[in-house]
């Protein structure tokens, strides 16, 4: 992985990320994968809402509850999962792009 701008600034690449830092198809790859990741995790947003119209004094059903959202929660657990994915690859490119640059 070779930036194709010798001139980077390593704050830049660290805030922003490695599409700035000349590697355009890695970063926009991580971009959508980072998105696709916040949009699934949205799905556990909806399953907390359930849950909170859900609660009231009568006792709590955790089997059909589960069974009614145990979908959304896959999905959403898949999202954290390629949220998190992306942030690693994205932390890690940014910092070989850092020490290539510098080592120029």
């Amino acid at each position: 992985m070779t930036p194709d701008n010798n001139s980077v600034n390593p704050w830049i690449v660290t805030g922003i990320g490695t599409y700035v830092g000349g590697q355009k198809a890695v970063g926009a790859m991580q971009a959508a994968l980072a998105l696709a990741g916040g949009l699934l995790s949205l799905c556990l947003v909806v399953v907390l809402f359930r849950l909170a119209m859900t609660l009231n004094s009568a006792p709590f059903d955790t089997e059909s509850f589960m069974e009614a959202n145990g979908t959304l929660l896959g999905l959403g657990g898949s999202g954290l999962g390629l949220l998190a994915i992306a942030s690693v690859w994205a932390a890690v490119s940014s910092f070989i792009v850092i020490k290539i640059t510098n080592r120029s």
